[in-house]
């Protein structure tokens, strides 16, 4: 099984250059790469969407070097708009400001000399663990996708198709749009959706109507 590759943001070279040994030491990782920063977060966002990796750690404070107007929550928070769920962590020699504003403590890791050596550890094989859970619930949607796509069009019901938009923008929302389904493919469904949809209320509609009004002549029992 190939082994994940990661990416590492932080604006201190010295920083970045540790990361990358203790993480190649670590044997767990395929690829690491090393970013610095960009004054403009949506290019920093961009150059991390455009890499190919199972997950992004991110120095916290990112403004030592020099001025900036994000911090690695604002950037994690970033990328996850986009990519849901995704494995994210954030190290940092400002454990107690980091746990205070941080969206996940769990995603905290101290950079805390004294720790190094077991942070370290721990950090790089929770990584590879939470790539792995990643990886497997994306692969369950996946194949419950494909086993509802399987079902013939005509025997589909409201509630398979539901899921199937539901698993597509799951996905979509983890993966990118690369996974989605066709844009014809999900208008179909939408079509045949609404429609069951419609179809429902109108027999709800009906069976209410009939309820109110009570039976009519031709329906009511006769006497003996």
């Amino acid at each position: 099984m190939p082994r994940p590759s990661i990416a590492y943001v932080d604006e201190q070279q010295d920083e970045r250059d540790n990361f990358f040994g203790d993480a190649y030491d670590s044997e767990l990782f395929e690829n690491i790469h090393l970013i610095a920063p960009n004054p403009d977060i949506n290019v920093t966002l961009a150059e991390l969407i455009e890499l190919k990796i199972e997950a992004l750690v991110t120095d916290f404070n990112l403004s030592d070097a020099g001025p900036l107007s994000y911090s690695g929550e604002d950037l994690v928070a970033k990328f996850l708009s986009i990519r849901k769920e995704f494995p994210c962590f954030i190290r940092t020699s400002f454990e107690d400001d980091a746990l205070r504003t941080s969206a996940d403590v769990n995603r905290i890791y101290s950079k805390n000399p004294r720790d190094d050596e077991r942070a370290g550890r721990t950090l790089f094989h929770r990584i590879a663990l939470q790539i792995e859970r990643y990886e497997q619930q994306l692969a369950t949607w996946s194949s419950e996708l494909e086993a509802l796509m399987a079902i013939a069009q005509s025997d589909r019901n409201a509630a398979d198709i539901a899921r199937i938009l539901e698993l597509d923008g799951k996905l979509e929302s983890s993966i990118g749009s690369d996974m989605a389904l066709p844009a014809d493919t999900k208008k179909s469904l939408f079509d045949v959706r609404d429609g069951l949809l419609e179809e429902t209320e109108r027999l709800v509609t009906e069976m209410k109507r009939a309820l109110e009004n009570g039976p009519t002549a031709e329906e009511k029992p006769t006497g003996e």
